[in-house]
């Protein structure tokens, strides 16, 4: 039976409620947007026929999945008003995107705020480029591995040594692209440069066209709690360690966000 990633918070299953648990892991499986019946949530998450049955039928009718004309399943309204509501009364999101809109209109390349949550990216916002981009996977509300993306890196260079090396002996670094980082050893002490520098960036690690430069946002008490990027495609932006004038930006503006979140950085 598959368990529900750990939220690293160090909370207790003890008080989890079984029934909440299990319709919690269905949305959460049909948040990657593939359509599937019943039997495949079933097999999935390791309940009974009759069981998925029922906490299907319980979650439609709140409107938490809705089915289709061939019996499959996929996410349902309710989920995108609780995410809409999510993003419209998010302090962080709020006091960001003056400056996300600022320097994107400055770069005309896409710029991305994101926070990490159990080792992996959640993107709050994302404003496309005035410029064409061609594919890029990015989109609101959507995880991506942190250790081969320029914002993952710049938000695991602030958390502790031990907790990424214990995440990642566990679930190991894949394969992305030719560049992605898949050596441990070599991932810490990248995070160390990343940290010491103030910014990351990302030289095709994840999408193998795609370059970003990203920096972190610091709250009031000093907290490394989201991050931004400018991202745009190799043609363009290569050689991007090179790029000074965009590596300042990044940096700039991800100061401007954090003294309105109250951050005074240290003399």
């Amino acid at each position: 039976m598959s368990r529900p990633l750990s939220s690293g918070s160090g909370n207790d299953d003890r008080y989890n409620i079984r029934v909440l648990d299990r319709a919690i892991r269905i949305l959460t499986l049909l948040s990657d947007g593939k359509l599937r019946s019943p039997a495949e949530i079933a097999e999935s998450i390791g309940l009974s026929p009759s069981t998925t049955f029922r906490m299907l039928s319980t979650l439609s009718y709140h409107r938490f999945v809705q089915r289709n004309e061939t019996n499959q399943y996929k996410l349902g309204l309710a989920c995108l008003e609780l995410a809409q509501n999510f993003i419209a009364n998010d302090d962080i999101r709020q006091a960001a995107l003056p400056d996300l809109e600022a320097l994107r209109d400055e770069t005309k390349e896409t710029v991305h705020l994101v926070v990490l949550d159990r080792m992996q990216i959640v993107y709050l916002e994302k404003l496309p480029g005035l410029h064409a981009i061609g594919l890029m996977s990015s989109r609101v509300g959507l995880r991506s591995p942190a250790y081969c993306t320029g914002v993952g890196k710049a938000l695991l260079a602030y958390q502790k040594p031990e907790q990424v090396c214990e995440y990642y002996q566990s679930h190991g670094l894949r394969r992305y692209t030719d560049s992605t980082i898949t050596d441990l050893d070599t991932l810490m002490k990248h995070l160390e440069q990343v940290r010491q520098q103030g910014f990351a960036l990302d030289k095709g690690e994840h999408e193998e066209e795609v370059r970003c430069v990203a920096a972190p946002i610091f709250d009031i008490n000093g907290k490394v709690v989201a991050a931004i990027s400018i991202s745009g495609p190799a043609i363009r932006m290569d050689p991007i360690e090179k790029n000074e004038e965009l590596i300042e930006q990044a940096k700039r503006t991800a100061m401007k966000i954090s003294s309105r979140l109250g951050y005074i950085p240290p003399k």
